[in-house]
């Protein structure tokens, strides 16, 4: 349960949910006057509401954190190099640092332009998911490209490396799969 209007935020942290915490979660849009009263009539789990809850922008260590920082840290996946990556842009793009994380300006032209194209929120995630699937496979790519530098260096091509590249990556997407059954 959020507000309506996507944007980053209430784009990355429903793909967070989906593909890391539960995969068959539901998603509601409302204004913001009217989640308190469905949250209090349904049990729905409110985040990114503005509101001051739990999953929810906040400070830590006197940085600015938005909800995809609240939800990694309340599910401990900040041990994992490529979301810590995902969610540094995620944060910049959202939080007003997008001049300091030059990568943030893709998300911010993405999340402005895909509910221009599309009816609703619902088709607005749709939409965005891929963009925030493709990162996550870039940041694993990148993260085997700088631990493996010698031996991708031996490799004669593009595609070789890019094999190698996604196998490597492919590793550590299997042991990431959306915990089945676990609510937000």
């Amino acid at each position: 349960m959020t507000r309506d209007y996507v944007h980053v935020d209430r784009v990355a942290s429903p793909w967070l949910i989906e593909r890391f915490v539960d995969a068959r979660a539901q998603f509601i849009f409302l204004p913001r006057d009217e989640i308190n009263q469905f949250v209090e009539k349904t049990g729905a789990i409110p985040f990114d509401t503005g509101t001051g809850i739990e999953l929810d922008h906040h400070e830590c260590d006197g940085e600015k954190h938005c909800t995809f920082d609240a939800i990694a840290e309340k599910y401990s996946f900040t041990d994992d190099p490529a979301l810590e990556r995902l969610r540094k842009i995620v944060r910049a793009a959202d939080t007003g640092g997008i001049n300091e994380e030059p990568r943030a300006w893709a998300l911010e032209l993405v999340a402005v332009g895909a509910p221009l194209i599309v009816e609703s929120d619902h088709e607005a995630l749709e939409l965005e998911f891929p963009v925030y699937d493709a990162l996550y496979a870039y940041f694993q790519c990148e993260i085997v490209r700088e631990k493996y530098a010698d031996e991708m260096r031996k490799l004669r091509s593009r595609a070789e490396r890019q094999e190698f590249a996604k196998k490597m990556a492919e590793l550590k997407t299997r042991m990431l799969r959306p915990i089945q059954g676990k609510t937000t």
